[in-house]
Order: structure tokens, then sequence, then C-alpha cells
């Protein structure tokens, strides 16, 4: 019978993955029905989270790698450091590499750490399948923000999120909008690309996507540049909370006002977007709880029967109302 798993037990608790991996590491967080819930089915599916630290702590070099594709990003902190801080409490240490949102960079830093860890991390991909397939043998992997068939992979549930942010948009009046995608060689643009127009369809919304590319806050002040040029939509939806803010600080030093003429929002939660001013309409990932769970899928992925293909770790964003939306201009 296969060994359980921390997601086993999350299943059976009926807590997320992050839950149980801090209520064994960091149990005065959690209130006493909490840790039993999860005590109780650790004990039921004879699970023990030591076992799980110790089969990758037992390698060569009680080493995790962790790949980024932009450090600058005030995306990946909050990620990174919760992994850091999981890893630690295993006993592990965490080696950290940037990718200089370059693919052959990502790809060049995985076949280096290899061989100074015995578990690889990447968050927000951007290699090629071709590429995956070049490192898919070196060492575990767990992918975050993306999902890669035959690896462990940790997900914000695009559909759920984009539907919460059309309906929002709905109810304030705003029946068009349009959307900046995010680069062309990153999945997860493209996995909230689809959910984006499955959920403006479902919602009513006219939705117009302009071509992929960076998304940056150079890249959204060039947005808004392009936006004046033409006539205002009354909704800017933008792939992530940099481009966002890009887009807001350039049409309110062209004279537009947020959100009477032009409403905008972001993506991911960052802290920069709740200080930004107006501050920023978003919805908000769960970046502590991605990275604390990255972690404990890669202990757990020390126990795959080769061809395994687990199933992704989904968690919910949630929408972070702020100063940036309104109702729909008439």
């Amino acid at each position: 019978m296969p060994r359980a798993t921390i997601r086993d037990v999350a299943r059976a608790a009926g807590v997320s993955v992050s839950t149980v991996s801090r209520v064994f590491t960091r149990p005065e967080l959690f209130r006493d029905e909490t840790r039993r819930k999860v005590h109780v089915a650790a004990e039921r599916l004879n699970y023990s989270p030591n076992r799980n630290a110790a089969s990758l702590t037992t390698g060569r070099t009680a080493n995790i790698g962790l790949v980024v594709p932009n450090l600058a990003n005030p995306l990946f902190p909050e990620m990174i450091k919760a992994a850091q801080h999981g890893a630690r409490e295993h006993g592990l240490a965490a080696l950290l590499a940037d990718s200089d949102d370059s693919a052959a960079d990502e790809e060049k830093l995985l076949h280096a750490l290899a061989k100074d860890v015995d578990g690889l991390i990447v968050f927000s991909s951007l290699l090629s399948d071709e590429q995956i397939a070049s490192v898919s043998e070196l060492k575990p992997i767990v992918f975050v923000n993306r999902q890669v068939p035959g690896h462990r992979s940790v997900l914000v549930d695009a559909p759920h999120a984009m539907g919460l942010l059309t309906q929002y948009l709905a109810n304030l009046g705003h029946t068009a909008a349009t959307y900046y995608p995010g680069p062309e060689n990153s999945w997860v643009a493209h996995d909230r690309l689809a959910a984006l127009r499955d959920a403006a369809s479902a919602a009513g919304i006219d939705l117009t996507v302009e071509p992929m590319g960076p998304a940056s806050y150079e890249s959204g002040s060039a947005v808004a540049d392009d936006l004046v040029r033409k006539p205002l939509p009354t909704a800017v939806l933008c792939f992530n909370d940099q481009m966002a803010m890009g887009v807001v600080a350039r049409l309110l030093q062209l004279g537009v006002r947020i959100p009477e003429q032009t409403s905008v929002t972001g993506w991911g939660g960052t802290k920069v977007g709740g200080f930004s001013t107006p501050a920023l309409t978003t919805m908000a990932a769960p970046l502590a709880d991605l990275g604390s769970a990255a972690v404990a899928e890669l202990l757990s992925a020390q126990h795959d029967e080769p061809g395994a293909d687990p199933d992704p770790v989904t968690m919910e964003a949630t929408l972070l109302a702020r100063a940036t939306t309104g109702r729909a201009r008439d």
C-alpha cells in the first residue's frame, strides 16, 4: 500500500497542504480544533512528517534549489521567504537563483543547481516543453504557477479568480474591458487568459485582448501612452500588479482620472500594490501559502513512483477591491 503523503492528510482533515505542514511545525498558530483534525487524520493514515523530511535530508546535500524569473518582481519575495522558512523547519538550506526572465538561463541554472541540491522548486517557469524534458530527470522538481505533466505543481485557481473579478466589474456596470495578458512564453499567462475569456463571456463583458508582451512597470507605462491615443476603455485589466501600477501612474500623469474615467486591476496581491496611490485593486494570490505548499510537495515527491503524475495543489485567490476601480462611466 502506498505510503500516505501530506496531501492525503490534508484531504482527510479538510484543510490545505500548507496548514498540515504548519500544524506540525508551528502548532501555536492554530486553534485546538484544527490541530486535532490534522493529528487525527495523520494518525489514521500512519503519516509521519519527519519521514518526509528525512527522505530529503538523507540525500548528499540537505539543500533545495529555488529558481525565480525575476527577483525584482514584488510577486516573488513572499513566496521565497515562505519556502525558505519551510525548508529551514525541515533542516534544509534553500539556495536561490534568478533566471533574469530568460528560459535559457533558467535551464542552465537548473542543471547547475542540481549538482548541489536534493530537489528543486521553480517559480513561474518560462521553459519550453523541450527544455523541461532536459531537466526532468535531474532531481525532483516542483513547479509553482505552472502545471507540468509528470511533476508536482502548485497553482492558483485561475477560473475561480477570473470569475470573481469579472463578476465584480459587471456589478459595477462594466460591459467591456481591455486585457494586457503578459509574456508569450509564460504558461501562467496563457492559463489566465483562457480563464478570463470564459469568465468575461459568462459575466456579459465584451473582452478586448491586446497582444502578449512584457509585464513590467515600464511596459505598463507604455500601455498607458497607447491607451490615451484611442477611446479609453472603462476597465483595463493587467497581467500583474507591476504592470497595473505602471498603467495607473502614467495615466494619472496624463490627466486621466482613476477610477472615474477608467478602472484598472492587477494580479498578485503584492504589498506594494496596497501602498500605491491610489491603492490598486487586484486578485490577491496566497503567496506565502504557495511557497509553503511547494516545499511540502517537494518533500512528498521523494516517495513518488516513476511515471507518477500527481494532481496539482490548487489554491484560491482573493479579490482586493481598492481605489483603482469604480462604477463604469456613462
